[in-house]
């Protein structure tokens, strides 16, 4: 990157992101920073922001803002690592990642109301797995969870009626209103992820997992299962710096 090229990046970058926080708040007076806007946009559309590395580049634009041109050229700079952060940040920002590309790969259990629930047991034991989506001819039929598990042990246990080849059809009786599962498309991005695994603004709860389908549809089977637990890995992703 030479002198000229950082000089341009940089604020193309910053108007872009600007630009876009212009839009989607539908502000245009002129009269709101860009750090206002920044604030704004991550409370209306309940996602999260690198705040503090947009404040930075606030400072560092203003900067360069005053200072003057020689010879056509800026008497400042911004180094190629921030030039390259801000262009990062601004395609998060504009394109954010979808959660299927952020999230590792890994198995996905669900099981069907006849299947043995020691096969869910097994499933904890080796994974540590806290949620699993219950289908019956592809069809989804609740979320099943080791809190639900543990209901139905304990309510077994207090009537002494245990029965070892107990199916996962005896447990939803135990399940909780608020273990339940929405389902997403897999063009989901991390801020739309982040902002349904949030607490709504009415103080309810959130879903306690997202299941994406190939469209969407609780008639199809799952791809993947997005539950708490992934919060920090998705927060990461909109980060300035990864």
């Amino acid at each position: 990157m030479d002198e000229v090229s950082g000089a341009i990046r940089f604020p193309a970058a910053f108007t872009a992101i600007e630009n876009h926080f212009t839009w989607k708040l539908q502000t245009d007076d002129g009269r709101t920073g860009f750090v206002r806007m920044a604030e704004d946009y991550a409370r209306r559309h309940h996602t999260r922001l690198d705040l503090p590395a947009l404040r930075a580049f606030a400072d560092l634009r203003n900067a360069l803002v005053h200072h003057d041109y020689y010879g056509g050229r800026p008497g400042a700079d911004p180094v190629p690592e921030i030039v390259e952060t801000i262009e990062r940040l601004r395609d998060k920002i504009i394109s954010p990642p979808t959660v299927l590309h952020v999230l590792p790969q890994r198995p996905l259990a669900s099981f069907g109301l006849d299947d043995p629930l020691r096969s869910v047991l097994e499933e904890i034991r080796r994974h540590h797995y806290s949620q699993f989506p219950i289908c019956d001819d592809r069809t989804y039929r609740g979320l099943l969870t080791t809190n639900c598990i543990a209901c139905w042990l304990a309510h077994r246990l207090a009537t002494d009626e245990i029965v070892e080849g107990e199916t996962v059809g005896a447990a939803p009786e135990f399940v909780e209103p608020h273990d339940r599962a929405i389902h997403l498309s897999p063009k989901t991005t991390v801020p739309q992820a982040i902002k349904k695994l949030s607490p709504p603004a009415d103080g309810g709860l959130p879903p306690t997992a997202l299941i994406i389908t190939h469209s969407g549809k609780p008639h199809e089977s799952p791809l993947s299962l997005v539950v708490a637990d992934d919060l920090p890995v998705l927060v990461a992703a909109m980060s300035a710096g990864t």
